[in-house]
């Protein structure tokens, strides 16, 4: 009964709700710098906020209960493992003196103590497993009552999931080409202003650049605003792999930006699994950003030596780069690279068989360049080992 397994939809559900505080926060915060801000709306959103805030308290107390009954199960079942154990043990020894005896010298009682203690460890077994199964069920209630009363707050709200799933989706384009890159949250520099990361893959700034001799020169960023204005930033680069297809670049800018994606853990991006579902959020055509909804079609697909998940959220080129979003928490879980083609002759794009490239592929890639530092911080356990040292694979 692992305790990590069993928390997960806790967590992720506890992620929601602190992620929506912190996205009311920031409208407030807005409003309240607006001059002519509607009173009505400030205090709306007021009201909004401390009933999200004692909803996350609510929770944690929810959640503490919650863990304490896990914990009487999971003594039981070790007091249970234990108890069965001496008596698997006590049974072998009394089922090898009974071998070790003549016919006519296995005498009633030692037949009915094995009996007996056959009867015991079936027993001990069955506990066990009705353990076992009651703390699954306390799980997938536990994950059930928090769906309900969480996603009435969260679930469907648009201007939350905007923020969440298309605030932090960035356009990149060329003369010739266009892609999409995911602003991470920004973070306080060490000059006094904000330090803004963007990741995207490769092959989108490859193809802006048209040459790896030109990596070192700007390359512009088209970020947007929920009012549907737009705005323009420049961003270098810090790093890349061909391989993986990932680049790392940051924004010129030391301006705090409004929207950044939350980031799964390594753990939550490790139980990705068939049949979840995802947002894939990104600049199809040169399109503004685009959330499609599907799922994780595959968990695991190698193409090429590569390690990716098959979407069937529909994307299209202009897609590269963007983001794959959790659909409930809204966590970002990887970064969109390849859309499925068939044919040589005439070419057919196949919209719903698109490859993500996970986090965890991207975690261990910034911890072998040594850049961990870019997503340290900004999400539970988001790495387990330190930076080591830093060789770009490049070819």
């Amino acid at each position: 009964m692992p305790r990590t397994l069993i928390l997960g939809a806790s967590t992720a559900c506890l992620l929601a709700l602190v992620g929506y505080v912190r996205t009311v926060e920031e409208r407030l915060g807005h409003l309240e710098r607006e001059p002519r801000a509607d009173p009505a709306e400030v205090r709306g959103l007021q009201g909004e906020l401390e009933s999200v805030r004692a909803a996350v308290e609510g929770e944690e107390a929810t959640r503490e209960r919650f863990e304490r009954g896990l914990a009487t199960l999971q003594r039981r079942a070790e007091e249970v493992a234990r108890a069965a154990w001496a008596t698997r043990t006590e049974l072998a020894r009394l089922e090898a003196s009974w071998a070790e005896r003549a016919e006519d010298d296995r005498t009633d009682a030692l037949e009915r103590e094995i009996t007996a203690l056959r009867v015991e460890l079936e027993a001990r077994t069955s506990e066990l497993d009705a353990l076992a199964e009651g703390a699954a069920e306390l799980a997938r209630s536990e994950a059930e009552r928090l769906r309900a009363e969480v996603e009435p707050l969260v679930g469907r709200d648009p201007r939350h999931m905007w923020d969440e799933l298309v605030g932090p989706v960035v356009q990149l384009a060329g003369d010739a080409t266009v892609g999409s890159g995911v602003l991470l949250a920004s973070r306080p520099s060490e000059d006094g202003g904000w330090l803004t990361y963007l990741i995207t893959s490769w092959h989108v700034v490859r193809d802006i650049y048209g040459s790896t001799d030109r990596v070192h020169l700007p390359i512009t960023a088209k970020i947007y605003r929920p009012d549907g204005t737009t705005r323009f930033e420049t961003a270098h680069m810090v790093d890349y792999d061909v391989g993986l297809d990932v680049a790392l670049l940051t924004l010129d800018t030391r301006e705090h930006q409004p929207y950044g994606a939350r980031l799964a853990s390594r753990e939550r991006v490790r139980a990705v699994a068939t049949f979840e579902d995802i947002y894939a959020v990104g600049c199809p055509l040169g399109n503004d950003p685009i959330p499609t909804p599907g799922e994780i079609a595959a968990s695991s697909h190698d193409v090429e030596g590569g390690h990716y998940w098959m979407i069937s959220a529909p994307t299209y080129i202009g897609n590269s780069g963007g983001g794959i979003f959790d659909a409930r928490s809204y966590e970002l879980l990887g970064i969109f690279s390849k859309i499925y083609t068939h044919g040589s002759t005439r070419t057919t794009i196949v919209p719903h068989m698109g490859l993500a490239t996970p986090l965890s592929v991207v975690y261990d890639w910034l911890d072998r360049v040594g850049q961990a530092q870019v997503v340290d911080r900004q999400g539970p356990d988001l790495l387990e080992a330190a930076p080591q040292a830093a060789s770009a694979a490049r070819e």
